[in-house]
């Protein structure tokens, strides 16, 4: 377009220069605006020196940290009126989310974290411990409200962004479990085992998420509820819960094992043969089933009698 606007001529010269100021014009607003980005107005920093200066004097002060109080509230304030001056800008964005996150205040620190990290922002010091901290309480708030979803939506925006985060993957994992997607919650038992082989329970957790995914979630529950009570030596109890498990899922061969072993225990040998047959029938080669089908088979059977002695015998 400019070069239709050029002169002809001696005009060419003016038309070069011309198009030399342009370029200097716009090399001096993008430099500009890159300073703008990096650096705050004065006002803007100095909004941001008083905030600082409240949060110092408030985490010296209070013994416990709580949004409501004055400090906190001035801290606040300030911050909003940094980001008010320099919008756009990521700093007072992470003011705000550590301020939020050092007061116990998860939901706007969350909220400032997100749009600090959408300004380009990144973590420093421990701002990701701070963002871990109020997301997993943010999480679970909505956890104790009876919202599982919700919270595991939050959940997974810890992951997102702190994909090592252990606690919001063993989370994601327990309410999968418990809103019946056995399927993700192997995914993150897995995912905690791996980032912490030691983590408590996560193995038992893991083996129940695999179990409900092969066997269907209320025959696995039933045969996890029934191992629970053998342990606590309730062996009615655990034959009930195994007898539910083969009810739920006849296809469950360790489900009829288990309650051919209580059979076994309590010495019902024909009961037991029954429930190792149908376990053997489904692992004709599981030789710990088969053993007991036979054995349990041999002590059914009545034990021979001696016949009385004849005249005929005593001759």
């Amino acid at each position: 377009m400019l070069r239709h606007q050029i002169p002809r001529g001696h005009g060419t010269k003016v038309g070069f220069r011309f198009l030399g100021v342009i370029r200097q014009l716009l090399l001096v607003a993008l430099l500009g605006g890159v300073v703008a980005a990096q650096g705050l107005p004065t006002n803007a920093q100095e909004a941001l020196d008083r905030g600082t200066a409240a949060v110092n004097e408030a985490l010296a002060s209070y013994d416990a940290q709580y949004p409501d109080r004055p400090l906190w509230r001035q801290a606040f304030a300030e911050g909003r009126t940094a980001a008010e001056l320099a919008p756009g800008h990521p700093e007072p964005l992470r003011f705000l989310a550590r301020a939020y996150s050092l007061s116990n205040w998860p939901g706007p620190a969350i909220e400032q974290w997100r749009a600090y990290l959408t300004a380009d922002g990144e973590f420093r010091d421990d701002d990701a411990d701070l963002f871990a901290t109020a997301g997993n309480e943010y999480a679970f708030s909505a956890y104790q409200a009876g919202n599982k979803e919700l919270a595991a939506e939050r959940y997974a925006e810890v992951v997102d962004v702190l994909p090592e985060n252990v606690e919001a993957h063993r989370w994601l994992g327990r309410i999968a479990l418990e809103m019946g997607l056995p399927e993700q919650a192997v995914a993150a038992w897995r995912t905690v085992i791996e980032l912490d082989p030691n983590a408590e329970g996560a193995e038992y957790f893991l083996e129940l998420s695999q179990a409900q995914a092969r066997w269907g979630v209320s025959a696995a529950n039933a045969f996890y509820e029934g191992i629970a009570a053998y342990e606590a030596n309730d062996l009615s109890q655990a034959r009930n819960r195994f007898a539910l498990a083969t009810a739920r899922n006849a296809q469950y061969a360790a489900a009829w094992a288990w309650l051919g072993r209580v059979h076994f225990e309590q010495e019902q040998y024909a009961d037991a043969n029954a429930a190792y047959s149908r376990a053997l029938s489904i692992e004709p080669n599981n030789s710990n089933y088969g053993w007991f089908t036979r054995e349990s088979e041999r002590l059914m059977a009545p034990e021979p009698t001696s016949e009385p002695a004849t005249e005929s015998d005593e001759d």
